[in-house]
């Protein structure tokens, strides 16, 4: 196709470009008075990199290394008679969070707190076909160890080589915790990132003020019981860090 057919076509379709210098004198005109309107500072890439992130479609790799991490936890503390689904989802989460691991979940404002349902059923179906874990709710110690229990730590020294130390230790700090207390830690943990996300102003009212907008559920939970919890977070330098 010759130049002159292509540029006939393109001015048909409103791509004609400037080719006189009148033309061009009016073309720089029009643009005299345009304005860049965006605010840089209101630009997050963390956060559109994140969004990017978590459309991008979940791999068995994905799957396999979540599965692997709840394995962890799960072999260090399946003694303890506090461990459930509940607490081992929240310290699924602050592992994730606290160490800002890449993980495929899908945590969501729920009554007790981020929570992730489908991750929850997954997690003891791949337990349960790996050999690992059973699961039996009524029974005074949850996770009940299979023949295979163990084998998951090749591949989580694998996965986690880089996080071994935090995962350690969130583990240990809330070895003997109360799904209650692990759950209040969460969620102000949750509420807290959040604030740091929104870049608002950030102190323990705005933090109490947003555990009561979680959800009804967290009335359950005392303010000083909040002021004391956000108070030990502090101490312990266990809060988002960005």
């Amino acid at each position: 196709m010759e130049k002159a057919e292509i540029d006939k076509i393109l001015r048909s379709l409103g791509f004609g470009f400037p080719e006189s210098r009148d033309e061009n004198i009016a073309f720089e005109n029009s643009f005299k008075s345009y304005k860049f309107e965006a605010n840089a500072e209101k630009i997050d890439s963390k956060k559109i990199l994140n969004n990017l992130k978590s459309k991008q479609k979940a791999t068995n790799i994905d799957y396999h290394r979540r599965t692997v991490l709840a394995a962890e936890i799960v072999y260090k503390l399946h003694k303890e008679n506090t461990l459930g689904h509940l607490k081992l989802q929240k310290l699924i989460y602050l592992c994730q969070n606290s160490a800002q691991m890449e993980l495929h979940t899908n945590f969501l404002k729920q009554a007790m707190g981020p929570y992730d349902n489908r991750l929850m059923r997954s997690l003891d179906k791949k337990f349960k076909e790996n050999q690992w874990f059973l699961f039996s709710g009524g029974d005074y110690l949850k996770y009940q160890p299979l023949a295979k229990a163990g084998e998951h730590r090749l591949w989580y020294e694998r996965y986690f080589e880089n996080h071994l130390t935090e995962i350690d230790f969130i583990i240990e700090k809330f070895r003997k915790s109360k799904t209650r207390t692990v759950e209040l830690i969460a969620t102000i943990f949750a509420c807290w990132k959040e604030t740091l996300e929104d870049k608002q102003l950030l102190n323990d009212e705005v933090l109490i003020m947003r555990l009561y907008d979680w959800h009804p559920d967290k009335s359950k939970f005392g303010r000083k019981e909040i002021i004391d919890t956000i108070a030990w977070m502090k101490d312990e330098g266990f809060y988002p860090k960005y």
